[in-house]
């Protein structure tokens, strides 16, 4: 060959070469800040509020905010025309819809926070957008003090992505502050945990909310800016949809029915096996089409028959069907938290193309570590097991054999005292002054142990040994106690309650079902032929 020729085929490939190093090494980068961006927060420590200021110096008896107020928190102004409409209401568990009322209005938001952690709406914002803003959430809707679902929008009222707080650009965003947490930080310990096991937590930040009423802002109280479940790169991370195929990747919700969800009429649900609904949150309604619905439908309903069914050898396929592992991490997580609306309610699951089903993010632990509105929880007790999908995946010992592995090796890290309990107390020196400001903002509500307030959440009584029991709280270090003993009582007594578990089960799908069978085949391979040569 020409050595000119040889040359220019040599130099043709190095420039392929660097060509494809520097493609891959931008494609790292990407996929490198992608995850610091999505790791944001809950891999970095909650400074110190070290404020000496009185908590309440700056707000008057009508919870206005006076001229010098600064807080550690970010701030959240939130600036409406007119009234938040009751567009619906709850009673009896059913969803009531007020189909002449348009849930949204339109708005401005202001978010302030300084490089220096020292926040005033003096300063100038971080963001300021026009928005859409409704009320939020199931029975909380009717709670005094809202929650809010923000969708951004720019000045025509279209989509307007925005980085908020570092967690990552997107226009959708809940204010979360349930009512039904005293402590406010059951939701953030949660999802900060899960951040750390599970392939996707929501992300979330404190801050402190404001209403802007002409020149006054009126103080709302601490509240989690955080995600909301959706398919996007940096939430729930499955392929977009195409309207052309019949197939499509999707995300379901297992709930009660809602008339702003699709529903659908899923195996479980037709044959008895399920009272809740399955509800499509994506594809959103506008690519939902009746081919991609009635495939959602069947390929749901085939996992559920796999999992749900009485034949122990049609059973034993569910692995080629759903995401074990992460089936393993969300019992887990709800388990040690004692979230046990999980598996019945705000239940997420989704499924990428050709992948299978997989289960969360986990969601809604305001009324996790022993504060359900009616039950005590008994931290020497395991409830997950008793919720769909779950009650048939536990009579398998395999399964049940993988959850007392993961558990263990979770403990080390994450589900022991000395994390749990660092996190939790780094939280609360976050708070010192913004928790004061709450408590006094809702006191009408926090000290009120009538149980007569519609607005409210009040813990029922419950009897033991015939006496009845008060579970009211009017202290916010009480409070912070029950999580802890909670934790560590259900922490400490949870791998035993797993074994109990494991002794119960009926069906192993896992290769300890062969064994006998294993070890009968080494025993043919081996000793036929040493007989075989003994012959010879």
């Amino acid at each position: 060959m020409n050595p000119a020729i040889k040359r220019l085929i040599l130099c043709i490939l190095s420039v392929c070469i660097l060509v494809v190093g520097l493609t891959y090494v931008k494609f790292y980068q990407d996929i490198q800040n992608e995850k610091d961006t999505s790791s944001y927060l809950y891999y970095d420590t909650l400074p110190a509020d070290e404020s000496k200021t009185d908590p309440l110096a700056y707000l008057t008896k009508d919870f206005q905010m006076k001229e010098g107020f600064t807080s550690n928190l970010p701030l959240v102004v939130i600036q409406v025309e007119e009234e938040f409409p009751k567009y619906k209401s709850f009673e009896n568990s059913q969803e009531i819809v007020y189909e002449d009322v348009k849930p949204w209005i339109e708005g401005t938001i202001s978010l302030y926070d300084n490089e220096n952690g020292m926040n005033s709406t003096s300063d100038k914002p971080v963001l300021t957008s026009f928005m859409k803003i409704k009320k939020r959430g199931h029975t909380s809707i009717s709670f005094d003090k809202a929650q809010y679902y923000i969708n951004l929008t720019d000045e025509n009222g279209e989509q307007n992505e925005q980085d908020v707080f570092g967690m990552g650009k997107d226009d959708a965003w809940i204010l979360n502050g349930s009512m039904a947490d005293k402590s406010m930080i059951r939701n953030y310990i949660a999802y900060r945990t899960a951040a750390h096991i599970m392939e996707y937590a929501p992300r979330s930040c404190f801050c402190e909310v404001f209403l802007k009423e002409n020149d006054s802002y009126v103080y709302q109280g601490v509240y989690l800016m955080m995600d909301s479940v959706k398919q996007s790169k940096q939430r729930v991370n499955i392929d977009n949809c195409n309207v052309k195929n019949s197939y499509t990747s999707y995300l379901v919700r297992r709930d009660r029915f809602t008339n702003f969800d699709t529903m659908l009429d899923t195996y479980a649900r037709i044959h008895g096996l399920d009272e809740e609904w399955i509800g499509v949150k994506y594809p959103p309604v506008k690519k939902q089409t009746e081919k991609n619905l009635s495939y959602i439908e069947r390929d749901f309903s085939l996992i559920e028959k796999v999992v749900y069914s009485e034949e122990e050898r049609v059973f034993k396929q569910y692995g080629k069907y759903i995401d074990t592992d992460s089936f393993v991490d969300y019992f887990l997580i709800n388990e040690y938290f004692g979230n046990y609306d999980a598996g019945e309610h705000s239940t997420y699951m989704y499924k990428n193309q050709g992948e299978t089903l997989k289960i969360g993010p986990v969601w809604d632990f305001d009324q996790a570590m022993n504060n359900s509105v009616t039950d005590e929880a008994d931290p020497l007790t395991l409830a997950m097991q008793e919720k769909a999908f779950f009650k048939q995946l536990c009579q398998d010992s395999t399964f049940v054999d993988r959850l007392k592995t993961r558990y263990a090796s979770l403990q080390k890290d994450y589900l022991n005292d000395q994390y749990m309990f660092s996190m939790i107390d780094e939280t609360l020196q976050y708070l010192k002054s913004a928790r004061v400001r709450e408590w006094y903002r809702w006191a009408e509500n926090y000290y009120d142990s009538s149980g007569e307030n519609p607005g409210n959440y009040y813990l029922d009584n419950y009897v033991m040994n015939g006496e009845t029991i008060s579970r009211f709280n009017d202290n916010y270090d009480q409070e912070i106690y029950n999580i802890k003993v909670y934790l560590s009582k259900h922490g400490k007594n949870m791998q035993i309650l797993l074994t109990q578990l494991r002794d119960g089960t009926a069906i192993t799908t896992g290769m300890k079902g062969y064994t006998g069978l294993f070890l009968f085949v080494i025993g043919v391979l081996f000793f036929v032929p040493s007989i075989l040569i003994h012959r010879k």
